[in-house]
This record gives C-alpha cells, structure tokens and sequence, in this order.
C-alpha cells in the first residue's frame, strides 16, 4: 500500500502536461512550488477533468481477486452531487434477499476529490447503490460468513493516471485496480446498463457447451464459467482439474477484460501470450488488444452443429427456399394425410435412445385424437472445412417410413437433407445458438436452426 503514496509525484509531470491540455488548460511550471500546493492543483485539475465533457463515466469496479467485476455508471456535477447507476444482484438483494437476477438501481449522492499524498476521489456520503460494497456486513446469498468485512470493496479512490478519456485509479483502502471511462452525456443509465447484463449471454452463453481463447500458433485454451466473470482456462489437451487457473473479469459495455493479466502457453509454437483486455467484435468474436490476434469464439461452426450434445430445433421463420418450401409443407401435408399437425422438427442429440447413433432427426406430430409420435432417423455428420456439414442419413423407422411416402412436402426435406452438404453461419461466433444452414449448391435455400 505505500508503494503507491509515492507514485504521485514521481509521475506528476506526465499527468500535468496530458491532463491539462486535455482539458484545455495552459500548461504551468508549477514544480517551483511545495508539495502541498502541487497536490491542490492536481486536485482541481482531476475535478475538472471529472466534470468536463457532461461529467458521465463508466466505472469497471473490482472489490477483490475473488469477486467479478460490476460495471457503474457515475454523472459528476459541479455542486458536489453524483448519481451513480448500478445493475447487479447485490442491488436486487438490497429488497429481495433470496433472488440471484440483476437489477437496477439508481440514487444521488455527495463527491469531492480530497488531497492526501495526492488526489483522491471520495463518494463521501452514503449511497445505498454503491457503498453496498464497501459496507463491512455479511454478503447475502454465501456460505461463507463476511461479517466485519464484506465485499471489502473501497468508496475512496487514489486518481493515479488520466489519458484518453479514461481515469485510473486505486482503491485507497484494498488496493483494486479500477478504470473509469468518459461516456457520452446522453447516456440512458438504464438502458446502458441492461445492455450490459444481456451481454453476458451473448458473450458466454450456457447453451454453449465449450468457448475457446485461440492463441496464434493455433493452439486453444478452453474457458468455462466466462458468464459468471469467474472464468477457469485450461489447455484444451491438458487436465482441468490440475491445469485450470482461475480469474475475476468484468462484461462491459464494449468488451471483456479480467482482472489481472493471464499467460496460456501456445503448445504448438512453443510461444507464451498475455491476455486482458478483449473488445467485442461484428462477427460477435472477442478480440484481445493487447495482441489483436488472440480471439475468444466458439468451436468451428459446423462442430458446434455436429455436437454430440446438443439438441437444436429448425425455426419455420428462419427457412427460406426450397427448404423453406417444403418445411412450410410439413403441416399443411401432416394434416391433409391424416389430421395430424407439425409440433417441432429436431436435429441433434438423441433424446429418443431409440439407436446406438448420437444424433437423430427426429419429426413430431400432435395426432388427430390428441396423442403425439415421433418420427426418427439416426444419422453421422462429416465436415467439410471449417463451416460446412453433411448429414449422413441411416435407416427410417416405420413410423418416419409411412409418412414419408404420403407426405410430398416431407420426402422433399428428408431427400434434400440428406443429398445436401451445408454451409453453416451464425450472427455470433462465440454464442452461436442460432445458426443458418444454407444449402452449398443454393444459396437460396436454407433452413434456420437454435440450440434447445
């Protein structure tokens, strides 16, 4: 800790210069005079700073190595109040003790920079959203018994460092790392943060059985739990149990980033590479900047269809085609047959055990009386590349067998996937739980599939 009472002013003449010509101060010599004046200036200097541009920052908050990140929202006035705007499950718990789901919260409270050593933003009156934290009681919801200390979270801040519209800072008490980031003033507290927690989902997202860091030697390191922000990453050849090294991250609104920075040995180019930071990307990947070649994804594509464990189902609104045609063609044919209508049309794990294979296709109807059947046929899956995938179909049972002889529509489909090899995309490649597989020979057609 008393490392960093001295770091001030060792980097005070860096921080001078950029921060007060980004605030658009002319630069002053203020090194002929005392500690104690220099330190005033860099007070008001870090006050300015703070309000400028509308005064609204993102705060990344860490308490400790053991606890995920929280993402703040913090908008500095020039009368000494702040709101500050939070959405986590320690604010639900703050009125409903037993439910785990974030929620938002937001409440006005008092700020200052205060100078000891250096400048130090204080949340120096109580905020029932943010002190949560910082308050020495026992955490709701954990069998451990916190009393006396809490999250052990800080409220004061020594400000250490600002460049490029981002402040970093260090707890005055822990110790925590924390980084805070000018937004646009417009911001919708609300709306910002839910866009945050849903990211969790489309970043890490359980119906996803394995994520993968890819390394640039081309070797992979799996990650579990990203979506508690407590990731584990284990060589993908290696041993989880006795090879697994734990993190603490934080979901922002652009990214993912841990805690501390983590080093994963590439076993195929012998090379070691350290990740932190990861910015989010259109094709839904995670991109680490401090390599811009490392990227965090799902499996291929078409692996992640021919997955022996899970279940996908075809979505009627996504086909398009002659596919498209002849799904839309499974009811209207179900019904002219027998009365029967189309409940789901599944791919994937077999449910049924009805065969030794894996996978299965299987088809079910609601009959006219009320009663359900399933159709099936077992199946293999090749894969061609890195996106593309062919059915390999088996034997029908009798079931599947009957229909498919009296129901045009039907023969069309299971003649089309099983002559077809397909081309698989998804809007996000590390949470593709919905996919497209588009026909190889026709690009027109094509059938739309989600995870179940």
């Amino acid at each position: 800790m008393m490392k960093k009472l001295y770091k001030f002013s060792a980097i005070a003449a860096v921080l001078m210069s950029a921060s007060l010509a980004s605030c658009n101060h002319e630069e002053a010599d203020i090194f002929d005079q005392n500690a104690a004046h220099r330190t005033e200036e860099a007070r008001k200097m870090y006050k300015e700073i703070l309000l400028d541009k509308g005064g609204k920052w993102q705060m990344e908050y860490f308490t400790t190595e053991e606890e995920h990140g929280y993402v703040y929202l913090f908008t500095f006035r020039n009368d000494g109040t702040v709101t500050i705007s939070g959405n986590n499950e320690y604010i639900t718990k703050l009125t409903n003790i037993d439910s785990n789901v974030p929620s938002y919260g937001s409440e006005t409270s008092m700020w200052t920079i205060l100078s000891d050593n250096g400048p130090v933003l204080s949340f120096n009156s109580y905020n029932t959203i943010f002190h949560l934290f910082a308050t020495p009681e026992d955490i709701p919801g954990t069998e451990r018994d916190e009393q006396g200390y809490g999250h052990s979270g800080d409220y004061e801040f020594d400000l250490m460092k600002f460049s490029n519209d981002t402040l970093y800072l260090e707890g005055k008490k822990n110790g925590a790392e924390i980084i805070m980031t000018r937004i646009a003033p417009e911001t919708d507290d609300k709306t910002y943060l839910n866009e945050v927690v849903a990211l969790a989902d489309s970043f890490f997202n359980a119906k996803v059985p394995a994520v993968y860091v890819n390394l640039p030697g081309g070797y992979r390191h799996v990650v579990l739990d990203g979506a508690t922000q407590l990731p584990k990453f284990y060589p993908e050849t290696g041993d989880y149990i006795t090879e697994y090294v734990g993190r603490n991250a934080i979901i922002t609104h652009d990214g993912f980033t841990l805690g501390k920075p983590l080093t994963l040995r590439d076993s195929i180019d012998g090379n070691d590479y350290t990740i932190q930071h990861f910015i989010r990307q259109k094709d839904g990947s995670l991109l680490c900047t401090d390599d811009n070649r490392i990227t965090i994804t799902a499996d291929a594509l078409n692996k992640v269809v021919g997955d022996e464990r899970l279940l996908w189902r075809v979505n009627a609104a996504d086909c398009k085609g002659e596919l498209g045609t002849a799904f839309a063609g499974l009811n209207t044919g179900f019904k002219a047959y027998n009365g029967s209508s189309l409940v789901h049309f599944n791919i994937g794990l077999n449910v049924l055990n009805n065969t030794k294979s894996p996978y299965t296709m299987v088809v079910r109807i609601k009959t006219k009386r009320g009663s359900y059947l399933n159709m099936s046929v077992p199946y293999t899956v090749e894969y061609i590349g890195k996106d593309e995938i062919k059915f390999v179909l088996g034997e029908m049972d009798s079931n599947m067998k009957t229909f498919i002889d009296k129901v045009p529509a039907f023969k069309t489909m299971m003649n089309k996937l099983a002559s077809s090899t397909f081309k698989c995309s998804s809007n996000s490649l590390i949470a593709p739980v919905n996919m497209v597989l588009t026909d190889s020979s026709d690009a027109s057609s094509a059938l739309g599939i989600s995870i179940q």
